[in-house]
């Protein structure tokens, strides 16, 4: 069951029962309303047996033994069976689209926060669109077999057992004829419903991948619309529909055939049963009453029949949802925090790397043997050529990945030490790509931090001069953001993300390329600000910006992996090696400028 994985072509009707067995457990909870739902089904069951018995004696009685009072009363018996279905059939949508919309909201929340603590390299290579299909149409499937597919599956199996038992206690030669065909219907439905499982499956890969593949074209919209690339991109987003397109056809020809062949099954069926009829009416050994019972008994039979092949579908359909979203469900979270864990109130900022090895993958090392120590307070720049290793210094200090070799400390402690949440409350990361949420300006600063008052935030606005522009907005704190932060500038964004950082006082400060995208004059409009938060907090910059590497109490360089050089910028010039050469390829022009 590796990675989710629960079908096989040896094993695929046991996974599905697997399966099947995973979901209902999510139903126990809701144990009194199922057992409603199933009080409801049985009374509509016994319904059914008691409409055509109504029917059978009224022609019986009234019609054929020339009694209109007997028809009269047997025709009042049925409209109140009929009303009392009714009623019931009421009862069991109401109660099972309860039942299945709050099996579905437990598992949604559960899959949703299950997403949140997924570990970063699971995220990394599972693209968005992937997940969200998880969590919207993968349960929704899941919805519609609760609300309207389980229940009616049951309903139908226990009419189709009363019905076999009404069948052989009326006449069992006719109940033999009539349920000649049933071996070949369960035959034909078994192999259908292998076939209706695979053409799911491949539909719902290829719905995710559709989903993938339109979320980063419309992310990337404004790319594609620059190069003049959208029949290229029409192009993909077509073979992706047409695949999708052809595995909905896969579904809809197993469905059409199922079908027809059920009916003519059973219309043959009904037609034996009409000869067996004229011949045992002929011998005076069947009356008008266990005919007419026997021939709507039978087509009461045959109804759930075919209406199981629809119910099959949302079944197939559920199942292979299903898969999917316990494939999420079983991917290892992130590490447990260890039990003798303590949460710091405080960090003092003093931070070393210890012979630290680190890879992504297996035999591609990102990190070999690295050390160095942070002073508390001190601001430090780290530069290396691209894929050096830089950012994974980061990732490793806020535990977004935990080394493969050595050791992360602050203040003389592993950070594995500390629980991840609570030790990332005391690590603000401003990153170069800002993340702003749909919301107001003063709820993506806050970030659902209710301890956070409003003179918080505007102080942390006003410290990074991001409260001038956006007090110039339509609503200033108040006013909205929308998807990404399209209304915003670059510089704005990235200031706010400072003020998000800021906000919480945090006791070390990390900015990965955090200034880069900020133009010369709103940089410095920050530069003052950071100088006083950089005074009294530990800071690591990952900077392409000369102005912030100069003045930095040390710079460490990295190349291949490896601390290549270490000291401030006029020492590792003099030295003129590999932080001077880089110096003249990238910076040079910088501060000619």
């Amino acid at each position: 069951m590796k990675g989710g994985t629960y079908r096989t072509l040896e094993e695929g009707g046991r996974a599905d029962w697997r399966i099947a067995l995973r979901l209902f457990r999510y139903v126990l909870p809701h144990r009194r309303l199922l057992a409603g739902s199933v009080v409801v089904l049985v009374f509509l069951s016994a319904l059914k047996l008691a409409g055509p018995y109504a029917v059978a004696r009224g022609v019986d009685l009234g019609i054929a033994g020339g009694n209109p009072e007997a028809l009269m009363f047997w025709g009042v018996v049925f409209i109140v069976i009929s009303a009392l279905g009714a009623v019931g059939e009421y009862l069991r949508i109401q109660v099972s689209i309860l039942t299945g919309q709050r099996v579905v909201y437990d598992l949604r929340a559960r899959l949703f926060r299950h997403i949140h603590r997924l570990p970063v390299r699971y995220l990394d290579r599972t693209p968005v669109g992937t997940l969200v299909t998880r969590v919207t149409s993968d349960v929704e499937a899941l919805a519609e077999m609760f609300s309207s597919g389980v229940a009616a599956i049951f309903h139908d199996l226990l009419t189709l057992v009363l019905m076999v038992g009404v069948l052989f206690w009326l006449n069992s030669q006719m109940a033999l004829v009539a349920l000649a065909a049933l071996p070949l219907v369960l035959g034909f439905s078994l192999w259908f419903g292998r076939r209706m499982r695979d053409a799911f499956r491949t539909m719902r890969l290829r719905l995710s991948a559709l989903n993938g593949f339109q979320q980063e074209a419309f992310t990337g919209v404004a790319v594609t619309r620059l190069f003049g690339r959208e029949e290229y991109m029409q192009e993909r987003f077509d073979r992706r529909n047409t695949t999708l397109r052809d595995a909905h056809f896969g579904t809809i020809f197993n469905f059409a055939l199922f079908w027809p062949v059920v009916e003519g099954l059973a219309a043959l069926a009904m037609a034996a049963l009409l000869v067996l009829a004229a011949w045992l009416a002929s011998g005076a050994e069947l009356t008008w009453t266990e005919f007419t019972y026997f021939w709507l008994a039978l087509q009461l039979f045959f109804r759930p029949i075919r209406e199981l092949s629809d119910r099959f579908n949302v079944l197939q359909a559920a199942l292979a949802a299903a898969e999917r979203v316990f494939g999420v469900l079983d991917e290892k979270p992130e590490e447990e925090d260890a039990p003798d864990a303590i949460a710091p109130t405080r960090l003092n900022g003093d931070v070393a790397f210890e012979d630290v090895a680190f890879s992504y993958l297996a035999d591609e090392p990102v990190l070999r043997g690295v050390s160095f120590r942070i002073r508390a307070g001190e601001t430090v720049a780290i530069v290396g050529p691209t894929g050096a290793g830089k950012t994974s210094i980061i990732s490793l200090l806020s535990r977004l990945w935990d080394v493969q070799e050595g050791r992360v400390t602050i203040d003389g402690k592993d950070v594995r030490a500390f629980p991840r949440r609570e030790l990332r409350s005391r690590i603000a990361v401003v990153m170069q790509d800002v993340f702003l949420f749909n919301g107001t300006i003063a709820q993506n600063i806050r970030l659902g931090n209710d301890a956070l008052t409003d003179e918080q935030i505007r102080h942390a606005c006003e410290t990074v001069h991001a409260a001038p522009f956006i007090e110039r907005l339509e609503g200033g704190y108040g006013a909205e953001v929308r998807e990404r932060g399209s209304n915003l500038s670059v510089g704005q964004k990235q200031l706010l993300a400072f003020a998000r950082a800021l906000a919480t006082d945090p006791d070390i400060l990390i900015l990965d390329e955090a200034t880069s995208s900020i133009d010369t004059e709103t940089e410095g409009l920050i530069q003052d600000a950071l100088h006083k938060l950089m005074e009294t907090r530990t800071a690591i910059v990952i900077a392409h910006r000369l102005s912030t590497i100069r003045e930095a109490d040390r710079i460490l360089c990295l190349h291949h992996g490896r601390l290549a050089e270490e000291g401030r910028h006029d020492d590792l010039l003099a030295r003129d090696g590999l932080y001077a050469r880089l110096y003249r390829l990238s910076y040079a022009s910088a501060e000619a400028g």
